[in-house]
């Protein structure tokens, strides 16, 4: 299963950000005999692995990218440096033109494409079905320095039209660049579909060697327009910049203010056995770990609402926050709003469902925030962290009650 493995050291601080093809035989690596370097400081330090899978190699490849240029993990030496994958860029000149670039150096930029060979291929194929320029920046540059088209060899082999002297009409220049703007922009297959004809027609006639050139061709294109989708519902915690996504829960939640605190609740047990709570706490949209608490349930038998109005009442007699995220929905939200009530304490309560991802509000109401929105990745961050926290108690709980039997 390929995907992307997280080294996490202590307070949970990100230490390393890597990518696999199978996440159970690199993971495996690590474990060995021997590591040496970077690697043997980087397993001194760690104390814990997250992995997130993905649906295809290309889609960790992108993925681990994010993470490290959102992250910047201390071990991450290779793609911290603003080492990127390749771009497409369109350049602002009066012609303008399309350039390979590792990264985004213009305003308009498409990518990032992983299997950069396919994106060279499929470009040089793409500017001459287009009639669009195939020379270097710098042979370009020296003809438009020099004025004298006829010098340059790809006005005679290419039949390229000369831009760079201003041979063709800029109006007709700019049609050419809209179309292939739009056929990066997936909304136009047209090459693709006269290629497909083309191969077809080669085939009929037996011409067998041009109908596998075409196929290749074929196939590049649609490497260089194939989608990566790298957001999963793992991966969703990491991919967001904390201010924003207070600011977009502000508005979200007609809030009076940004919810600088968040505190996430949440209940474990074993058919109301050893039951547990957590309280984990983020602080302008990070973790706080020195706020964390975890509670052995008072309560008893199977009754989360129940074990939530503990849970709520023993964190908030002494504490306060601007936000308090439940895992579940609108009866365990009335549960903790009791709790608050019976303690004298006014704080603003919400639940996530799970699944669904729908906020419950104290009135009842509910909202659904886009799968994109910065905010319910917060909120999924919150309440995903609070479930691991009290996982983690339960099962010591339940082990220690076991080793003493």
């Amino acid at each position: 299963m390929p995907g992307v493995y997280i080294f996490k050291g202590a307070s949970d601080k990100i230490l390393y950000v890597g990518k696999a093809k199978n996440l159970r035989k690199r993971l495996a690596s690590y474990f060995k005999a021997g590591i040496q370097n970077k690697t043997f400081h980087l397993m001194a330090a760690a104390r814990r692995i997250e992995f997130i899978k993905t649906a295809a190699p290309k889609a960790a490849l992108v993925l681990e990218e994010k993470l490290i240029k959102l992250l910047r993990p201390k071990y991450n030496v290779l793609l911290a440096d603003d080492k990127n994958y390749p771009y497409i860029c369109l350049t602002d000149e009066k012609y303008p033109r399309f350039l390979y670039s590792r990264g985004r150096n213009a305003a308009n930029c498409f990518g990032p494409y992983p299997d950069a060979a396919a994106l060279k291929l499929s470009m040089r194929r793409l500017l001459r079905i287009f009639f669009l320029p195939v020379c270097t920046a710098q042979q370009y540059s020296r003809t438009a320095r020099i004025g004298d088209a006829e010098r340059c060899i790809y006005r005679h082999i290419e039949n390229c039209e000369a831009p760079c002297c201003g041979k063709i009409p800029l109006k007709d220049y700019m049609k050419r660049v809209e179309g292939l703007v739009r056929f990066l922009k997936g909304k136009k297959m047209s090459p693709v579909k006269e290629l497909e004809k083309k191969m077809k027609e080669s085939s009929a006639a037996s011409d067998f060697e041009e109908a596998l050139r075409i196929r290749k061709i074929i196939d590049a294109f649609r490497e260089v327009q194939e989608k990566v989708n790298v957001v999963s519902a793992d991966a969703s915690k990491y991919l967001f910049r904390p201010g924003e996504a207070l600011k977009e829960l502000k508005v979200a939640l007609g809030l009076k203010r940004v919810p600088e605190t968040i505190d996430g609740i949440d209940i474990s047990h074993i058919q109301g056995a050893n039951s547990v709570a957590s309280a984990v706490r983020f602080f302008k949209g990070l973790p706080d770990k020195a706020s964390y608490r975890k509670y052995a349930m008072r309560a008893k038998g199977i009754d989360d609402c129940a074990m939530i109005k503990e849970a709520v009442m023993r964190r908030f007699r002494k504490e306060s926050a601007c936000l308090i995220l439940i895992d579940g929905g609108a009866g365990q939200v009335n549960s903790a709003k009791d709790g608050l009530n019976k303690i004298g304490k006014k704080i603003d309560v919400i639940g996530l469902a799970k699944r669904e991802e729908i906020i419950y509000r104290e009135s009842g109401a509910t909202i659904k925030l886009p799968a994109d929105s910065k905010a319910l990745r917060l909120l999924m961050y919150v309440r995903d962290e609070a479930h691991r926290f009290a996982l983690a108690y339960h099962r010591q709980r339940r082990k220690k009650i076991l080793d003493l039997k």
